[in-house]
Formats: C-alpha cells, sequence, structure tokens
C-alpha cells in the first residue's frame, strides 16, 4: 500500500495545479454527489495573485461572522485577493456569494455538522452552529487547490471549485490530538502551525501535556520557581543531537514554557479554529520538575534528588506528598489558575504510572503514613498507594467540579475504583480500568490506546529513515493503517453506553521528538487517520480509498508550510568501501536544495558490513563550508537505535541563504569500524 500511496502522490506532484476529479476530502464527508460545473472563486485576471477586489463576496450571519473573517483571510493570503465580508440579508443562495449562515439549518444535523452547496453561481455553507459552518469552509478549502493554504500569494492557479452537494457531521465529539512539550519545547507560532493543520482535518480538541519530569510549560504566579527553576534543565538528553532544538536560555539551558498571555493567546487562536485546549497539568506522579522547584511537596527528599536530565531522573522520588503542609492548597492554587486561563470543560490531571513508576515512599513517609491513617487506608504495598492515589483523586474531582468542570485523567486514575464524574483517557490496552467498564460505570472515556494512537512510536519498519523512539530495548510501531484500523468504541461493550465514549485522539509523547519538524513528522499524516476515524460512519470508512485521497491532503500539508512523513526519503548516495583511518567523503545534493533552512543528513549502513565511524558532516556552497556539525556519530550495521550517543547518525546543517545556481555539497569525515568494509547509504531525511 506504501508503494500505491507514493505513486498517487508523485502523479499528484506532477501536475500541481489541478485538483482531483473527485473531491479528496478528508475526513470523508457522510453524504457527498458531485455535480457538474465549477465555481470560480476568482475571475481570469485575478488567477494571478494580483492584488484586487473580485467579485464574489462572502456573505455570512450574525453568528458566522468571525469565520466568514477566518475565511476571508485564509483566501487573501493564497490568493491575493481582498474577499469582502458583508452582513447576509438572505438565508438562500446568492449570485456570486459564499453563504456563511445558521439559518434553516437540516434538523438531522449535530451541532457540529453542516450542508455545503457548490453551484456554478453560489456557495452556501449552512450548519446550526458557527462550529458547523466553520467544518463546511475546510471542506470548501479542500475542494479548491491545494495552494489555498499557503500563507503567501500564489501564481498560476486556477481558483475553481468542483459542484457538489455535502451532508456531514461527525461520529465524535472528541477529535483530538496530545502533544507533550514537556520534553522539548515548542514555541507557540509553531503551536499555531499544528492547530491549523488539526482543524483543516477537522480534529477540534488540543490535549496541552505542560509538564512531566523534564520540565514544567506553564507560568503559574503563586509559584514562581516552576518556570524560573523547572523549565529548564542542562541538556537536550535522550542522546539527541543539540542542534536540533535552539531553545536555550542566557545561561544555555535547555527548555522554555509559556506566559500566562502565551497560553491566553494559544487559547484565543485555537478558538477560532473552533478547538478547544485541554491543559494537562501532571499529578501525583511524573512530578520531578514540579519537585526541582518545591521539594517541600514532595516524600521528605532533599532538592539535588530532582534532577530533571535523563537519564539521571530517579523515578523511586517523583511522587507529590498530599499528606505535607502545603501540598493539597499548592494543587488547587495551580488548577485554579489553570483553569482561569483554560475556559474548556475539560482539565487533565495526569494520573498515570504511580504503581509502574516504582515510587513507594507513600508507604513510609510518616507525612503520607499518617494521612492514609487519618482517612482509613492501611499503609503497606501497591494496594495502599491504590488506595492513596483514588483518595487524592476524588478530592481534586470534588475541586474541579466545585469549579464548573470536569476532571479527565489517564487510565490509572480508575485503577481500583471509578472516581465519580471523572473522564478517563484510556490508554492502557487489555488493563482492568478499560474504557468498556468505565464507561459502563457511566463515566466518559476518550480513547487513547498506546497501540493504536501513540504517533510516538515508528510509523514504518524501516529504520533506515525512520527517527526513533524507545520503549524498553526496541522499537514500537504504529502504521497509517493501523490507526485507521482503531475503533475507539471498545469491543464488548453494551450498545445503550456507547455515548460514554466521547471520541478518540492522537498521543504524542516527545521523548525522541526534538524539533517541531519532528513533532509534525510524526503527527502527519497519522493524524488523518484519526481524524476519519472518529468523523466518519464507520460503514463508509474505506482504508484504500482513504489512501487514493491522502497525497493531494498531504499537498494542502506542503502548501501550509507544515512537514510530514513523506514516505519515500531521498538517498544522496552510498560510500563503501572506506580507506583506512579517517577521509572525507562527499555527495552532490545541489538538486535536493531549493531554499535556504535546515538541510539534515542520515548514514545508514548496509547489512552484514562494518560499521561507520562519523567525524563530523558539513555543508558547502561552491566548494565554501556553509555549516558544519560536529557531534560523532557511529552508523550500525544492524538498523538499531540503541539509547547512547553512538548511533546519532543524523547531522543537522543550516543554510542561512539560497543562492540560485550554486552547487552545494555534503562532506563528512568518516573512518570504518574495524575494517575498510563499511558501505551504507546516505540520506537527506525531513523529520528534524
Amino acid at each position: 500500500m506504501k508503494r500505491l500511496r507514493v505513486a498517487i502522490l508523485l502523479l499528484a506532484l506532477a501536475a500541481p495545479l489541478a485538483y482531483a476529479a473527485t473531491p479528496s476530502i478528508i475526513p470523508l464527508p457522510q453524504q457527498m454527489q458531485v455535480r457538474p460545473g465549477v465555481f470560480t472563486l476568482c475571475p481570469s485576471e485575478s488567477s494571478f495573485a494580483a492584488p484586487g477586489h473580485p467579485l464574489v463576496k462572502i456573505y455570512a450571519d450574525t453568528t458566522s461572522q468571525s469565520d466568514a473573517d477566518y475565511l476571508a483571510q485564509i483566501l487573501f493570503k493564497s490568493t491575493g485577493q481582498q474577499f469582502a465580508v458583508v452582513p447576509a440579508s438572505s438565508a438562500g443562495p446568492i449570485r456570486e456569494g459564499i453563504l456563511l449562515t445558521t439559518a434553516n439549518a437540516n434538523t438531522n444535523l449535530n451541532y457540529e455538522g453542516y450542508e455545503l452547496t457548490v453551484a456554478p453561481d453560489s456557495v452556501v455553507i449552512r450548519g446550526p452552529t458557527s462550529s458547523g459552518v466553520f467544518y463546511g469552509i475546510q471542506s470548501l478549502l479542500q475542494l479548491l487547490p491545494p495552494q489555498v493554504l499557503a500563507p503567501q500569494p500564489q501564481t498560476n492557479v486556477i481558483w475553481t471549485v468542483p459542484c457538489v452537494y455535502i451532508f456531514d457531521q461527525p461520529q465524535y465529539h472528541w477529535r483530538g490530538a496530545m502533544l507533550d512539550v514537556a520534553r522539548h519545547f515548542i514555541t507557540k507560532q509553531q503551536i499555531k502551525l499544528l492547530l491549523d493543520a488539526l482543524a483543516l482535518h477537522k480534529l477540534n480538541v488540543f490535549h496541552w501535556h505542560l509538564c512531566d519530569d523534564q520540565g514544567w510549560r506553564l507560568e503559574i504566579t503563586n509559584y514562581p520557581a516552576l518556570t524560573t527553576n523547572s523549565a529548564w534543565r542542562a541538556a537536550m538528553d535522550y542522546s539527541l543531537n543539540p542542534r536540533s532544538n535552539s531553545n536555550t536560555n542566557s545561561l544555555g539551558q535547555y527548555g522554555g514554557f509559556y506566559t500566562q498571555a502565551d497560553a491566553r493567546e494559544i487559547v484565543a487562536y485555537a478558538q477560532q479554529l473552533h478547538i478547544t485546549v485541554v491543559p494537562e497539568i501532571e499529578m501525583p506522579c511524573h512530578s520531578t520538575a514540579a519537585l526541582a522547584a518545591y521539594p517541600q511537596f514532595g516524600c521528605g527528599n532533599p532538592q539535588s534528588d530532582y534532577d530533571m536530565d535523563y537519564p539521571n531522573i530517579d523515578y523511586g522520588v517523583d511522587l507529590f506528598s498530599p499528606g505535607s503542609p502545603g501540598t493539597m492548597a499548592f494543587f488547587y492554587d495551580v488548577l485554579s489558575e489553570v483553569m482561569a486561563i483554560f475556559p474548556g470543560q475539560y482539565i487533565h490531571c495526569g494520573g498515570d504510572e504511580v504503581i509502574s513508576s516504582g515510587d513507594t515512599q507513600w508507604n513510609s513517609y510518616s507525612n503520607d503514613v499518617s494521612q492514609m491513617e487519618s482517612v482509613g487506608i492501611t499503609p503497606g504495598g501497591s494496594a495502599s498507594i491504590e488506595e492513596y492515589q483514588y483518595w487524592l483523586s476524588t478530592n481534586l474531582d470534588a475541586f474541579i467540579q466545585a469549579n464548573g468542570r470536569s476532571m479527565i485523567g489517564w487510565s490509572e486514575y480508575d485503577g481500583l475504583h471509578i472516581v465519580p464524574n471523572a473522564a478517563v483517557m484510556d490508554w492502557e490496552t487489555g488493563s482492568a480500568s478499560d474504557g468498556a467498564s468505565v464507561a459502563e460505570s457511566g463515566n466518559k472515556v476518550v480513547a487513547a490506546a498506546d497501540n493504536n494512537c501513540y504517533v510516538n512510536y515508528v510509523e514504518g519498519t524501516n529504520l533506515t529513515w525512520e527517527p526513533p523512539f524507545i520503549v524498553g530495548s526496541t522499537p514500537s510501531y504504529n502504521s497509517v493503517s493501523n490507526i485507521y484500523s482503531f475503533n475507539p468504541i471498545p469491543s464488548g461493550l453494551a450498545a445503550q453506553y456507547d455515548t460514554n465514549i466521547l471520541g478518540a485522539e492522537c498521543v504524542l509523547f516527545t521523548e525522541y521528538v526534538p524539533s517541531f519538524e519532528n513533532v509534525m513528522y510524526k503527527m502527519f499524516p497519522r493524524a488523518d487517520a484519526m481524524a476519519e476515524i472518529t468523523w466518519t460512519p464507520v460503514a463508509s470508512q474505506s482504508y484504500a480509498n482513504f489512501m487514493q485521497r491522502l497525497p493531494l491532503d498531504e499537498q494542502r500539508l506542503a502548501a501550509m508550510g507544515a512537514n510530514y512523513n513523506h514516505e519515500i526519503i531521498p538517498a544522496i548516495g552510498t560510500w563503501g568501501p572506506v580507506p583506512s583511518g579517517y577521509s572525507t567523503l562527499q555527495w552532490n545534493i545541489t538538486t535536493n536544495v531549493t531554499g535556504a533552512g535546515e538541510i539534515d543528513v542520515n548514514f545508514a549502513c548496509a547489512p552484514a558490513t562494518n560499521g561507520l565511524s562519523i567525524a563530523w558532516a558539513d555543508l558547502l556552497e561552491n566548494g565554501t563550508e556553509i555549516d558544519r556539525d560536529t557531534h560523532f556519530g557511529n552508523a550500525q550495521n544492524d538498523a538499531s537505535y540503541a539509547d547512547d550517543t553512538t548511533n546519532q547518525t543524523t547531522y543537522v546543517l543550516h543554510l542561512p541563504v539560497y543562492q540560485p545556481g550554486a552547487t552545494y555539497t555534503i562532506g563528512a569525515s568518516v573512518e570504518g569500524i574495524g575494517s575498510t568494509n563499511s558501505s551504507g547509504t546516505v540520506y537527506l531525511p525531513n523529520w528534524n
């Protein structure tokens, strides 16, 4: 199937000015009829991005005004045309107009549903709510050439839309993606581009994993050390190339954080895209970063025990102590500030891996022993730890409920007893606290099974060019097809409880995902598959058909400036056998360089040959070195990504200014390991 996808993509790229005869909308609409004719967005004289005011206007009722402004802004960026937004005086089609309206909406639509009618002389998007209208806009944008999503005016594009009628609505109301920014900080502008890409595919929840053992990313005014201290650690860690992410402070520390103003800006931006931001504040486990700033809330350990740098983290001491003075007040203060920033219904409180982390200090620390005994728990063993976590969870839940919100947490929250009123993010495939038992208890569930939803895992089985993710001793895999085959409804769940399954989400933990380019590589196109299985009815889902629509969607991502897994990675040359001792090899990449920016090089050793030691790699322009990456790498012949520096064979190089007509070359100083019998292939991966 990958070969089919690649072949279709190459054909699509060969004709970039055309759109598909059959609309390639992702997620697939519930009903779609293709009709004769096209609607012309811009007249021929404005097809070349010349500034102007097209005849077509955008008409909007009061409810749809902000969505109309959004559409006009998108169209202006790519076409160069100023589309006038005017109040709608009619609820019916308007000649040479795009009508956005909530009037006379089809009563068979749910609140996120819409109807889209494209005729030769008009476009009407109608939904019961602004959300429905917005999703109709996304389908309209996907009917246009992919260049419509470009951030700057495009030339030589025929701005027409095929005539269609679409009746559409989602099957789930939680269609999400989680991003962990604790391991590696992602900037505010990068978050916005991710949100743009999620919205294009009608994903409507951004689950923001804001803290973990490796960093705390959100400003909390009552506890300033959470960001002055705990937003920064000594190094990038995980044996990753430090040139992959430049987020360092004046002291050379690695990290970053979002001010409350930053967070509110992102929330407001997401609201324009009809995306709800669900913040996650980890408690009581995975809390090394918080305890590095405020060790008094831990189990009696000195501050020096809380080292945020991997692999120095001691998972035996990363628990908050609920029984210590001030800890519960800390939880409530932090959650109060979080709820003041994030207006969505759900607040995620983490709760995972208290038992599996191996931290048993609750059973021995006097403050927690006393607290356990006061609430009727006998300290000792994992059972008391589970009971104590349940006691904590019910208190957090009550506090959040009292503030008019709902708590959500990972599966382990319900490992012993189901927390009343709290929703569960079910990640533990086959666990005792699986989604079925939670849903049957009356609680809400978001499906996030690690086997099907975790996009930090390697997508394919060819580690020659896949970025690593280590789980135990071998990488785990999660392909596009595996996500597409996922059904958020747990097997065995009685039908009357189906409505307790809110939906599903992609999950991206970022230990081995250092850059935003890598985030997008990991997320897409797997998020496309998640979008379709949470939107499109199961009876209409077809992986083969999805793969036929995917190449055009990847052109949309490219037009937006968003990275994705291209499946085929360009090979720029080979090596082997190599001379004795270190020598410099070079490969011409002129045809691969089309602009300034980052250029990544990966060395993959062939099977059954000796490995290759790499002292450095550089980028040359007309024979003059422009940049050099000096870290030591060691290409192994077993395609293994062991958790050490010797296998980090991707080199990050930067071209500040592109010179048309120049010759660009990659050089590297290499030596065979133990023999000159070393051979392999050099690639230009797109994931850094």
